[in-house]
């Protein structure tokens, strides 16, 4: 099978769906030589779409509060498709976020600079007065940086002790930032 490339992925909520597709089949295909039926990708978004198959770490709520109430202005940046913004409302955290831009949506994704600056912009921030916290070395650590943004890679399990900006968990993020 002909694989896409990553940039067909950030094409818009028009081509999300085909993307997913290609991606499922690709991944069964790889497995089994198998394919993906209708009905099986629709069970599979449905369960991808719904709040109950995600959990939160326990630092992020008690994290995401004391940023709040510390005046801190939050964001979302994510590589996701566009029911990111009604998973997080169902989740009972999109209050927190003064913007969230989610790849499928802007049509452009990390680690490109376009999605940090768009960003930016609509928080009123200048990227260099900007932090972002992501997981991806690729996507978050250097892509942030590139758009001038400051950067934390949070580094949950200990992969990679060689970055000097890292956290082992959100409630670090607090201790690092002043106001």
């Amino acid at each position: 099978m002909q694989s896409r490339s990553p940039g067909d992925r950030y094409g818009g909520v028009s081509g999300e769906a085909a993307f997913w597709k290609q991606f499922l089949t690709e991944v069964r295909s790889r497995v089994d030589g198998g394919g993906v039926s209708p009905e099986a990708f629709a069970r599979l978004a449905e369960h991808f779409r719904s709040p109950g198959s995600w959990a939160m770490y326990g630092d992020v709520l008690p994290t995401l509060e004391e940023l709040r109430d510390r005046g801190f202005a939050l964001a979302v940046i994510s590589n996701w498709d566009s029911h990111l913004p009604r998973l997080l409302e169902a989740m009972g955290i999109s209050p927190f976020f003064r913007v969230i831009s989610v790849s499928a949506i802007e049509a452009t994704g990390k680690p490109g600079a376009e999605i940090f600056h768009r960003t930016c912009a609509r928080l009123g921030v200048a990227p260099a007065e900007a932090l972002h916290v992501g997981d991806s070395i690729t996507d978050d650590y250097e892509g942030a940086r590139a758009a001038g943004l400051a950067a934390l890679l949070i580094d949950r399990d200990g992969r990679h002790p060689q970055v000097s900006d890292r956290v082992e968990g959100l409630a670090e993020i607090c201790g690092r930032l002043r106001v």
